[in-house]
């Protein structure tokens, strides 16, 4: 397949460039992905088996939802996040030992870093951070949007590509917001940025979706095949990777590999992006 070309199996029909985007609520810029039948997983992988799956239509954010969009939905219903009722966040900074993570009192979505670090005002087109699966899904219900299956999110992070990383097979350290360096105590700043970045500060995958790679990992719905019943009452899974990441720590940044999380942790590398139905996207005011 062609860069740039997108094949619906499904429905036998090819799109020249990419699917038509929209705007959605809260300034979601959203891509509409047709229903079809698509390659995700990888033969490698016992968590993600190379595999087709037939997916409805569904509508996808072109960015992860930032701390702007997310202060929004708590002006609008006061809501109290998982990090704020606990009252601590895990953090991690530049300089701490590879796995290091504080539990960092006052750390919340509005001080990722905790009290003394910036705040979401001036982070306002960052990724928002210190949010929990639950708070993740709260806000989607606010919006009437959903978390992305896994599924969904790989074949949107994809688009067409069958590759491990959406520009081919080989990592290219400028292409994605991850850990520079050889451990966490020094990041060598080869992508310009040692924490989150700004949202689309990186160019887009072939359907228009940025930060499919790093940046902060996405909470997705559903769990890999490995996972045991019962588990989705606290375990939420994750794609795609983050700033934090590195190969010799966390080396899922990529198009293949799912992380678990606690569904009710917060911390300073873990965030989402929206998905749609949409036929539930119609008279939407917010």
């Amino acid at each position: 397949m062609r860069p740039g070309v997108l094949v619906c199996l499904a429905c036998a029909q090819v799109w020249a460039e990419a699917p038509p985007q929209q705007g959605g609520p809260n300034n979601h810029l959203l891509v509409i992905v047709p229903a079809g039948t698509y390659a995700v997983g990888s033969p490698d992988s016992l968590r993600n088996p190379a595999r087709k799956v037939a997916l409805a239509a569904y509508a996808i954010a072109t960015a992860e939802t930032t701390n702007r969009q997310f202060a929004a939905f708590v002006a609008a219903t006061h809501y109290v996040t998982d990090a704020e009722k606990l009252g601590t966040g895990k953090v991690s900074l530049e300089g701490m030992a590879d796995w290091d993570w504080d539990q960092v009192k006052g750390a919340n979505w509005r001080h990722p870093s905790g009290p003394g670090g910036t705040g979401w005002e001036e982070l306002g087109d960052h990724p928002v951070t210190q949010i929990s699966g639950s708070d993740a899904e709260a806000y989607c219900k606010w919006l009437g949007a959903r978390l992305p299956t896994l599924d969904e999110w790989e074949v949107a992070a994809r688009a067409g590509a069958k590759t491990r990383y959406p520009w081919g097979e080989k990592f290219d350290p400028k292409l994605a917001n991850t850990w520079n360096g050889e451990t966490h105590r020094r990041n060598t700043r080869e992508d310009g940025f040692v924490y989150t970045a700004p949202v689309k500060s990186f160019k887009p995958n072939a359907w228009g979706l940025h930060d499919v790679i790093g940046n902060v990992f996405e909470y997705c719905s559903g769990l890999p095949n490995d996972a045991h019943p019962g588990d989705e009452a606290h375990l939420i899974a994750g794609r795609g990777g983050s700033w934090w990441c590195s190969f010799g720590t966390c080396h899922f940044f990529n198009l293949v590999d799912i992380g678990r999380m606690d569904k009710h942790g917060s911390l300073s590398n873990q965030g989402f992006r929206v998905a749609f139905d949409p036929a539930k996207m119609k008279g939407s005011s917010k």
